[in-house]
């Protein structure tokens, strides 16, 4: 069974279907749980103990643990990724972070996204062909309607001529045209030497080492005669 990866993401979120001044309101909403918050709080290590402190939090004004930032953060940029992350191929930068309300345990948090500008001959293309850089602008609301995040996110984004369709095709001629030569190396093949064999070619290294060898030097003074 073969799956066509390209119909597993939208068709209208490639780099051409993006407008400066497009606003998107994206068709998720996500509740945030306790569990996320102090998990996640939990597991990078913020020692903030008005994420997961309720004793401590009752003495807050909000008198009830808040969302990490990061939680946060991650939801609304999540709930964008339908409409403008699913032909990314990757991310380049991430700024202008606020954080205006704070966000408390069964809040439910909607992201919105503008077009602010479009780059389609980036200069750092990160080494990747067929994309362009789109900037994005994020923030995310409570059922209340106040805005509890902006951020501003700059990522590349595919072209149509990028889609997997076409670097099938391209990836086809190319081998077509360019093929590589193969070269076949053949194994030596071993043979056992026969017995007489196995003695020349003793013979041989004892000679060689006996005329690589150096012969130990002789004293100048006369050999002792030994008496029989």
């Amino acid at each position: 069974m073969t799956t066509d990866f390209s119909t597993l993401t939208g068709k209208g979120n490639f780099f051409e279907d993006f407008t400066i001044g497009d606003v998107f309101e994206h068709a998720r909403g996500k509740t945030v749980e306790a569990l996320e918050n102090v998990l996640i709080t939990n597991l990078v290590l913020n020692t903030a103990q008005a994420h997961f402190n309720e004793d401590l939090a009752q003495s807050l004004e909000q008198r009830h643990r808040i969302t990490f930032g990061g939680v946060t953060a991650s939801i609304v940029i999540g709930l964008a990724m339908q409409d403008t992350g699913e032909n990314a191929i990757e991310e380049v930068g991430l700024d202008q972070v606020r954080f205006r309300v704070p966000v408390l345990h069964g809040d439910t948090l909607y992201a919105f996204t503008e077009v602010v500008e479009k780059d389609e001959q980036p200069v750092d293309t990160r080494g990747h062909q067929q994309v362009g850089l789109v900037h994005f602008r994020h923030w995310g609301v409570n059922q209340r309607g106040e805005t509890v995040f902006e951020g501003e996110r700059r990522v590349l984004v595919k072209k149509r001529a990028f889609s997997a369709a076409g670097l099938e095709s391209a990836e086809q001629a190319a081998s077509t045209e360019s093929a590589p030569t193969r070269i076949r190396r053949r194994t030596p093949r071993k043979t056992i030497p026969a017995a007489g064999a196995k003695a020349r070619i003793a013979k041989r290294a004892r000679t060689k080492s006996a005329v690589v060898a150096k012969p130990p030097k002789r004293s100048a003074t006369k050999p002792r005669r030994h008496r029989r």
